[in-house]
């Protein structure tokens, strides 16, 4: 209830208010297209700004205008979004169990998309600038976290991060000297010890992240079992214990 309440607010201020809403399609469920990792993406190809290239008309052959719904067969919400010139601006989009299953809002060159499991926990949530990513965090179905990525304003990683289910790191990515584009990197075994650490640098000439100095690796016991030199993301030397 929450959420409804919370979009309602939403797109009342953040949109024209039309005092009719159109009512659009009605789609039997197994024509909509769902895909298990990006949900329903019937809609995506008319979300201009992330790359969409489809407009919707009307009844009438016009491009769409305004507040749009379309329907399950069975009757429940769909989808319900504010269009201009066939263009999606902002939407919702719902599962057959009426559970909201993403939000879209854009403004101006910034947008943000929420996208939801069928029971309501939050399953990715992505910030966009001029059509691309700036940031994303995902979550698994039990609510922690499964991954953070994230970039400055050169399109370059701030950080690109990945957990498991039970909160402990697969491998992290991290800036740890903006001026120099340096990063921390560090992979972890199956059991959460530490398998390997180092530098990294961004090579702007190769378009590549590569290793640098001195790097640890560990076994699965958290033993260090060697210690390896790079340059330029090569192997120059390495010494095992």
């Amino acid at each position: 209830m929450g959420i409804r309440i919370g979009l309602s607010l939403f797109l009342i201020f953040s949109c024209p208010v039309f005092s009719q809403v159109k009512k659009g399609d009605t789609y039997p469920k197994h024509k909509i297209r769902f895909d298990s990792t990006y949900g329903i993406q019937l809609y995506e190809k008319m979300n201009f700004a992330l790359g969409g290239d489809s407009v919707r008309y009307d009844k009438k052959g016009y491009s769409a205008s305004g507040w749009y719904e379309d329907f399950y067969e069975s009757g429940v919400l769909l989808h319900k979004g504010y269009y201009a010139e066939g263009a999606l601006k902002t939407y919702q989009n719902y599962y057959d169990n009426g559970q909201l299953e993403r939000l879209f809002k854009s403004d101006y060159n910034k947008a943000n998309m929420t996208i939801y499991y069928r029971d309501g926990k939050v399953k990715a949530d992505i910030v966009y600038s001029n059509g691309e990513t700036i940031r994303e965090t995902d979550y698994h179905a039990n609510g922690q976290v499964e991954f953070v990525e994230e970039y400055d304003k050169n399109g370059l990683f701030v950080k690109n991060n990945f957990y498991n289910a039970d909160g402990t790191p697969v491998s992290t990515f991290e800036l740890i000297e903006p001026k120099k584009s340096v990063y921390e990197k560090k992979e972890y075994h199956e059991n959460g010890k530490l398998k390997e650490t180092g530098k990294m640098n961004y090579n702007k000439g190769a378009g590549d992240y590569q290793k640098e100095g001195k790097w640890l690796v560990y076994d699965e016991n958290g033993k260090l079992s060697a210690e390896e030199i790079y340059s330029k993301g090569e192997l120059a030397d390495q010494k095992k214990f």
